[in-house]
């Protein structure tokens, strides 16, 4: 009572008294904007000119008034972050306890007095302390930039080395013509060269089982067979270790040139790169618009009429986006992981097929959750910060195992740790079953079939079931209804935690993706070469292209009803709702099979452009940091957002560009390192190269299918 006491006698004094330090505290309240009928209640106040005066800090107040008692409504009025510029001696429980002192004092609100107004909580802004998670968490950082600049000399030193040594032997070694050939241009070139992916060469040149280094050279001499007699010669003083091994694999500059080689193998996939860019681009997208809505922005009930117009629906269905990448997630666990079967006998090494997964993912991302949780809060201020901090790092420290164990999707959305990180619990999900549904087709194309149409159709009656019980909206709204249950705490049924992220509702584009890379995988084993008709390609894009459109836009009549009214009957949403991704997956197929085939024409050229090849690799650091640079943008704010569609324009392509320049430093920092250090792990298990049977099961991440595609948002 003391404290209450004391910090209503400030609050007088701050009212009573017209000093300059007075005035610009009472300047900072938040006070009544314009377009309060029309959402606007995004009531600030001065967030800057409130810290900038000495003895005084900013509060942001989630206050509930009677708004019936004002003749507007009979419903009550909710201003989730009222800006109050209060003394420093008043807590966030004196603030509540003294709420109406302050409504009645303060003349441009002396109106909401009469409604009887209630904080419902309040949170004010002040230095956050350095902390013992954060000071952990920046050594480890400092630790890798060590290993990564260590890794880098080591491999400058080593090359340097090797010239020399090799300038040395060639002096005193003359090369026999028979070992030189000439390309069209008239260059020269080793016998037998050709293009070896960066990923499957060792870390180190070729070494003796003594650790020394050597090169290869050729006597000009060939055996009965016709192969060249090479004679291995040692370089003096040259002795790989395991401590050095381990440094490379660190090293920025070889991991860079990783990243940036746009080669690919022949028996690579082309176009895939470009889908998974395009694909990551359009989650950006859409995100755009959804974390917009996070910040409260003054012009709310326009932005959430914006589904209403035709061509948004692009933006609002880009969901679709994350059953593209399930697609290829099921094509590529077929494609690659049976043709390794056909190696074998059929025989898959399950330890390492589902070791490789894990350790592929898991250090990237428990890595984004460590920031999340410990170096990210001290990123920003603002009158809204604390959302960030609330949902980020409190929400992680909290839940941060159910995302390692990758069961995230199984809980509320308002129960999550970095609520977009849903989709790689499902992928994960859908690669630990992946053997139900390779040994089965591998040994019996029919048996192998029955299953999947056995899982489809389950995935479809449980998803008719669960829309249709639960009366759900299927479109954005009913994911906006979902986030509002969410922030609220509500126990209400929702789409997004019921539908939306479950796996049993969106299995199907992966038993799609599966399928397709079956047969493809087929096709190649028994040579058969495709001939379609140009009438039936034809045929084949119109189809394609008109279950597209209609999937993106075929919810436009849904947004008609009114705002956040669902302009659907139940069978509507029961068949949209069920059906919709599987048909979206179809029209994929027929672009992968299509350009694969040599039918995509300028589609095929476009999506196999050298340039789509980097930046598909980095797709899945990509998909786990954008997130953080919307809640970044938005949620450190210092006054009011106002959207528009040239706002949302400009802030997609800033964060398309800043999500892939973190997404190169996550990657050369952990990701990279991470799969190189794969390769010493599975020395002594008799894999020469690294597993193919991890196709990606849809990972975002790298592109390049020559070693190991994995695709993942």
């Amino acid at each position: 009572m003391k404290s209450e006491a004391t910090c209503k006698d400030a609050l007088l004094y701050l009212f009573q008294n017209d000093t300059e330090t007075s005035l610009k505290a009472l300047d900072a309240f938040g006070k009544v904007p314009p377009g309060v009928l029309v959402g606007n209640t995004a009531w600030w106040g001065d967030y800057d000119e409130c810290t900038a005066i000495e003895g005084f800090k900013y509060c942001s107040v989630n206050l509930q008034i009677n708004a019936s008692t004002n003749g507007l409504s009979s419903a009550t009025l909710d201003l989730p972050d009222y800006g109050l510029c209060a003394p420093n001696v008043c807590s966030e429980n004196d603030i509540i306890y003294n709420i109406d002192t302050l409504t009645s004092l303060l003349p441009s609100l002396s109106w909401l007095s009469l409604g009887n107004p209630t904080a419902k909580s309040v949170h004010c802004q002040e230095q956050k302390p350095l902390d013992d998670g954060l000071i952990c968490f920046m050594s480890l950082c400092i630790v890798i930039i060590l290993l990564m600049l260590a890794g880098a000399a080591v491999d400058i030193f080593q090359s340097h080395k090797k010239r020399k040594s090799n300038q040395m032997t060639m002096s005193s070694t003359v090369r026999s013509p028979a070992s030189r050939t000439y390309n069209s241009f008239g260059k020269d070139k080793e016998v037998g060269a050709s293009y070896i992916p960066d990923e499957e060469k060792p870390l180190l040149a070729n070494t003796t089982s003594n650790g020394a280094v050597t090169d290869t050279i050729s006597n000009g001499a060939h055996n009965r067979n016709g192969t060249a007699i090479t004679t291995q010669i040692p370089q003096e003083g040259s002795k790989s270790s395991l401590f050095q091994e381990i440094l490379l694999c660190f090293a920025f500059n070889r991991n860079l040139r990783k990243l940036l080689d746009t080669k690919q193998s022949d028996k690579s996939i082309g176009c895939l790169n470009g889908i998974r860019v395009i694909s990551i681009s359009w989650v950006i997208l859409g995100h755009a618009y959804f974390f917009s809505l996070f910040p409260n922005p003054e012009n709310k009930l326009q932005l959430l009429s914006q589904p209403a117009n035709f061509f948004y629906q692009a933006v609002g269905n880009a969901f679709l986006s994350v059953d593209t990448f399930f697609f290829l997630s099921g094509f590529l666990v077929a494609y690659l992981t049976l043709a390794k079967m056909k190696e074998s006998d059929g025989k898959i090494p399950l330890a390492l097929f589902y070791f490789h997964r894990i350790w592929r993912l898991t250090p990237l991302y428990a890595f984004v959750i460590l920031f999340s949780i410990f170096a990210f809060p001290y990123f920003g201020n603002g009158p809204i910060w604390y959302i960030a901090q609330n949902q980020l790092s409190k929400g992680c420290r909290k839940y941060w195992w159910r995302n390692l164990l990758y069961i995230n999707n199984f809980f509320p959305a308002g129960e999550q740790c970095l609520l977009w990180s849903w989709y790689l619990s499902n992928d994960m999900q859908f690669y630990l079953i992946s053997p139900l549904l390779l040994f089965p087709i591998f040994w019996s194309q029919a048996i192998g079939l029955c299953v999947i149409t056995a899982l489809l159709l389950v995935s479809f009656v449980v998803t008719a079931t669960l829309i249709g019980y639960y009366d759900l909206t299927t479109n954005l709204y009913g994911i906006l209804e979902s986030l509002v249950s969410a922030l609220s705490a509500s126990d209400s049924a929702d789409f997004f935690s019921l539908v939306y992220q479950k796996p049993y509702c969106r299995i199907a584009p992966y038993l799609v993706g599966f399928v397709v890379g079956y047969f493809t995988l087929k096709q190649v084993t028994e040579r058969r070469k495709i001939r379609i008709s140009p009438v039936r390609v034809a045929i084949g894009w119109t189809l394609a292209s008109v279950v597209g459109i209609t999937v993106v836009y075929g919810t436009y009549p849904s947004f008609q009803a009114g705002l956040l009214q669902d302009g659907w009957s139940t069978t509507e949403n029961v068949f949209y709702g069920t059906f919709s991704r599987f048909a979206w997956a179809l029209s994929i197929s027929w672009v992968v099979l299509a350009c694969h085939y040599g039918y995509g024409g300028w589609v095929n050229d476009f999506l196999c452009w050298s340039l789509w090849t980097p930046l598909s690799r980095l797709t899945y650091s990509a998909y786990l940091v954008h997130g953080l640079i919307y809640y970044f943008y938005y949620l450190s704010l210092t006054s009011p957002f106002h959207g528009s569609s040239a706002v949302f324009v400009f802030i997609f392509c800033a964060t398309l560009m800043l999500s892939y320049a973190a997404a190169m430093l996550f990657s050369l920092a952990i990701e990279y390192p991470f799969a190189n250090l794969e390769k010493i792990l599975l020395r002594g298990t008799g894999i020469r190269k690294r597993q193919n049977t991890d196709p990606a099961s849809g990972r975002i991440d790298n592109g390049d299918q020559s070693s190991n595609t994995e695709n993942t948002p």
